[in-house]
């Protein structure tokens, strides 16, 4: 299986899974387990590196009222990865990629993919979601 996962989290929990390999690509802030850093990164912040939190606080609220996306999926890599799955979530809209967003590349991408979204708000769903 080919998986894509849009989220660290998501991600340690794949390679606690020993799905490792099955990883294609991960997101830009995905660095552990160590053989992660070495994925393909499919995702980048759209804020400039090297703000000071005030001006990461000011940029996120102004693009969050004005509707525009945190993050950006390189879609031309995607579809090149072929991923069979893809890995998010819908419960925080400035903590990935949106979920809407996720959903509609992958209706666009020239082979199916399933959208995989995993909303675990307590220790209890997080264990429940993995099994």
């Amino acid at each position: 299986m080919r998986i894509v996962s849009l989220l660290p989290s998501l991600t340690e929990i794949c390679c606690a899974l020993g799905l490792v390999d099955e990883l294609v690509a991960v997101t830009h802030e995905c660095d552990y387990p160590p053989p992660v850093r070495a994925k393909p990164k499919i995702t980048r912040s759209v804020l400039p590196p090297g703000l000071r939190q005030v001006e990461i606080d000011r940029a996120v609220r102004e693009l969050v009222r004005s509707g525009q996306p945190l993050y950006q999926l390189d879609i031309e890599r995607l579809a090149q990865l072929r991923p069979h799955l893809i890995l998010t979530q819908a419960l925080c809209p400035v903590c990935a990629v949106s979920y809407e967003d996720v959903v509609g590349i992958a209706r666009a991408l020239p082979q199916r993919s399933e959208v995989l979204s995993v909303e675990a708000p307590t220790l209890h769903e997080i264990h429940h979601s993995i099994l």
